[in-house]
């Protein structure tokens, strides 16, 4: 992801929305329970744009680690399968969670972070100022050259969600623009709100989904562990 946090769209009201179940079924019907990990935070010394870039962790990866585990596990998770990115600062935190919980990590390119195209490895201040403003006038819809948009990431992460089984249990670990992916398309979080620069390092969220009359899965979304805050963004 971009490095550090759109400070401006962190307010109150937004905040509060975050907070609050998105609640899209009864509470009588089964569910199936989608837990996500985002990684830790990741070695970042020129805070530089990323999101294809493979970055390894941050030397306080340990601590931050064994905080979301610990978090994760006091929730009483029963996860049959775990799914990871193949990013490395993806991988290095799901083989933390496949100690924890027994299960073999699978990898899906699906959970890949969004593709910044020719952002990549550039400072945001360094990023011709008509694509910034492009952005900033289409969040999730603009499509950053030689690389996706975030409506992109939506059709993507869907294809692996519709994959899963109605009444299973599973765990991602992946990245901020899958994660808010899910709480876009599948949990009715508006595209004005954006949540992707808003996230925290090693936030782990539940999931609960069933399957609407067209196939898909929507349902709502807690926070369970907040993880560790990113700094404001330099964008000019």
């Amino acid at each position: 992801m971009c490095s550090g946090r759109l400070g401006f769209f962190c307010n109150p009201r937004v905040a509060l929305f975050l907070t609050k179940d998105s609640r899209l079924r009864g509470d009588d019907e089964a569910a199936m329970i989608l837990w996500t990990v985002r990684h830790t935070k990741p070695y970042n010394p020129k805070d530089v744009c990323y999101g294809r870039l493979d970055f390894d962790v941050s030397p306080t990866f340990e601590d931050e680690a064994k905080s979301a585990v610990e978090d994760f596990l006091k929730a009483n998770p029963k996860p049959t399968r775990l799914f990871s990115s193949p990013l490395l600062r993806c991988a290095r935190l799901a083989e933390k969670f496949s100690q924890a919980t027994g299960l073999a990590i699978e990898k899906d390119d699906r959970l890949m972070e969004i593709n910044f195209g020719t952002w990549e490895g550039q400072k945001l201040t360094a990023v011709p100022r008509d694509e910034m403003a492009a952005w900033k006038s289409d969040w999730r819809g603009y499509r950053f050259p030689d690389g996706e948009s975030f409506h992109d990431v939506d059709q993507r992460v869907e294809t692996l969600l519709d994959t899963l089984d109605d009444d299973g249990e599973f765990l991602w670990v992946s990245h901020a623009g899958v994660i808010a992916a899910l709480q876009h398309f599948a949990c009715g979080l508006p595209n004005e709100v954006f949540v992707e620069g808003m996230f925290s390092y090693a936030m782990v969220t539940r999931f609960e989904f069933t399957r609407n009359s067209e196939g898909h899965f929507r349902g709502k979304f807690t926070t369970v562990h907040e993880g560790i805050k990113m700094p404001a963004l330099v964008m000019d």
